[in-house]
């Protein structure tokens, strides 16, 4: 019984590291990709057809965006996720956002408010975990 639970403990441990680190194979193949730009985006007029779109960057216990996360409410939303460092998720239950590195997240920002995504990976103590989080605005 004991050795059981020695098991399961370490195997809980693995992946509770695991989670963070990644190899430096995976590292290399997300750091080669190159980052969407959205300069062309920026230069024209929004119509209520457009997407908003951003880049949200991901180390060890931190978020990061290209632009800040303001957008009006009706807007067309697009978020991308690059792990810089680890192996990150992002969600938020209310906007309905699972976002994976490559599976980006869309969505139409209809109500106002400030939202909490979250880091929906166990990427380390429970107190760095829980303070993964970049807020997302939708203003009238």
């Amino acid at each position: 019984m004991k050795v059981l639970r020695l098991f399961l403990l370490m195997s809980a441990l693995a992946i509770v590291l695991a989670a963070c680190g990644g190899t430096d194979e995976e590292k290399t193949t997300q750091k080669e990709q190159p980052a969407e730009t959205s300069t062309e985006a920026d230069t024209t007029t929004n119509t209520s057809s457009d997407v908003e779109e951003f880049t949200i960057n991901a180390t060890n216990w931190d978020f990061t965006s290209d632009k800040e996360l303001v957008v009006k409410k009706g807007t067309n939303v697009k978020l991308n996720l690059v792990n810089e460092e680890g192996v990150h998720t992002i969600s938020n239950e209310e906007l309905g956002i699972d976002l994976k590195v490559d599976t980006p997240a869309e969505f139409k920002a209809d109500t106002t408010g400030e939202f909490e995504l979250i880091c929906s990976t166990i990427c380390g103590a429970t107190e760095d975990h829980e303070a993964m989080k970049i807020s997302l605005k939708v203003v009238d």
